[in-house]
């Protein structure tokens, strides 16, 4: 059985379109509307390799989560894709830095979503 993948996003809509759309893909998946919550799911059990993370919230941001993630045993071997509807140099230069697998400028292509998680290991 795949592992979930974990989404975090505050924006619910927008978090259960893509939940509604990785399902119809085959994909299980779980949310959390912050990186707080996310570190709950994880600090609990929750086994992932791929997370797909936005980057402004509330609470606990993308990049900060990153951080998190990094200090986690379990955290060590899960890729994180970050995405942001206002993608700068100074974001990706600090995400790459705390280790995310990769960056997408929203609105994204779903297609090249599907591709970067195919790279990341998740057929």
């Amino acid at each position: 059985m795949n592992k979930p993948i974990l989404l975090i996003d505050d924006d619910r809509p927008y978090r259960q379109a893509l939940r509604l759309n990785l399902e119809h893909h085959g994909f299980t998946s779980r949310e959390a509307e912050d990186g707080r919550e996310a570190l709950v799911l994880l600090d609990g059990g929750l086994d992932v390799d791929l997370i797909i993370s936005d980057y402004h919230m509330p609470v606990i941001n993308g990049l900060d989560f990153l951080k998190a993630l990094s200090y986690r045993v379990k955290g060590q071997d899960v890729r994180v894709i970050l995405v942001s509807g206002n993608m700068t140099k100074e974001i990706e230069q600090e995400a790459r830095q705390a280790g995310a697998f990769a960056l997408l400028a929203k609105p994204y292509d779903f297609q090249e979503l599907l591709a970067l998680m195919s790279r990341a290991g998740k057929q």
